[in-house]
């Protein structure tokens, strides 16, 4: 598995603190060790502002609705390793992200987690 101190897995979410996404935020911490959260666009940039220059990369979830604002912002950024929308409206949000090779859509938190473990074996040393 990848370096843990260089990928950090960060998810930008305003339901970040509902039930069902905390208990899939701690399977994703206990995982992958170095998670972050955000529960708005602004402290994800400041964060990633920081971090910039630094030799970290992102693993980045994002609700539907925040992705569709976000990517295209992001997505050339060097650091951000991959995108996951995580979602319930699997074919509205795959509609948009078709043009963006980091992204994909996922509904359930067992695809989630196995495509990131493909993420950090694809990505690490």
């Amino acid at each position: 598995m990848a370096n843990q101190s260089e990928i950090t897995l960060a998810w930008l979410d305003a339901n970040i603190d509902n039930e069902e996404n905390k208990i899939t935020y701690n399977k994703l911490c206990e995982e992958f060790g170095d998670c972050m959260q955000f529960l708005n666009q602004s402290d994800f940039s400041r964060f990633r502002g920081r971090i910039m220059h630094s030799s970290r990369r992102l693993i980045l979830i994002v609700s539907g609705k925040i992705g569709e604002n976000l990517v295209p912002d992001i997505h050339e950024k060097s650091n951000i390793l991959s995108i996951y929308v995580y979602c319930s409206w699997k074919e509205k949000h795959e509609e948009w992200s078709q043009g963006y090779s980091k992204v994909k859509v996922v509904t359930k938190v067992d695809d989630l987690i196995s495509n990131i473990k493909s993420d950090y074996n694809s990505y690490g040393n």
